[in-house]
């Protein structure tokens, strides 16, 4: 019997002690923070609004643009996510509606991209997708009436670009095990 010999090998190794565990930090320290590619100068130049950068801290990044309460400015938010698979399977598990109008843009050096524009009266809301590997980012703009759609969709591209620029450069989203990458 197979099992006999399992037994009698975990058996012997039980009587020796084992070392302290390791010390293992409290926190996962950030792969990315979207800041470290866009700024407040990119989003005035491509949305036209005034805005604070907010980072977060190293462990907990939040790449997030806000204009002055009041303003009408748009706000631009960017993050991310670690997904193993492609765009196009995270995409279907995200229940797009039917009727989303929803873009495939080119963007170098990345895997996949999509911008879904959602254009209401009273407000714009467009959100960007781009992967490179593992590393899936995100750009979100909201910008309420009067808005400028393309000028909207077309930095949000930009900014797209941007992050896979940076994300090539780092070698962030890169899977580690593989060689000549």
């Amino acid at each position: 019997m197979i099992l006999l010999p399992l037994v009698v090998l975990l058996a012997a190794c039980g009587g020796e002690e084992v070392g302290a565990k390791p010390e293992l930090p409290t926190e996962t320290p950030a792969l990315w923070n979207p800041c470290d590619a866009l700024d407040a100068a990119f989003v005035k130049a491509e949305f036209g609004s005034e805005t604070t950068e907010h980072a977060g801290t190293p462990t907990k990044p939040e790449c997030r643009f806000a204009p002055a309460e009041g303003s009408g400015d748009a706000v631009v938010t960017a993050n991310y996510l670690l997904f193993p698979g492609t765009l196009e399977e995270a995409w279907k598990t995200m229940g797009q509606q039917a009727d989303a109008d929803v873009r495939t843009p080119t963007v170098d050096g990345a895997d996949d991209a999509r911008v879904v524009v959602n254009a209401a009266e009273d407000q714009l809301y467009v959100t960007g997708f781009v992967q490179n590997g593992d590393l899936i980012q995100q750009v979100d703009v909201v910008d309420p009436a009067p808005y400028d759609e393309k000028r909207i969709v077309r930095g949000v591209t930009a900014a797209l670009g941007l992050l896979s620029e940076r994300a090539a450069e780092t070698g962030a989203g890169a899977d580690p095990s593989a060689t000549g990458s």
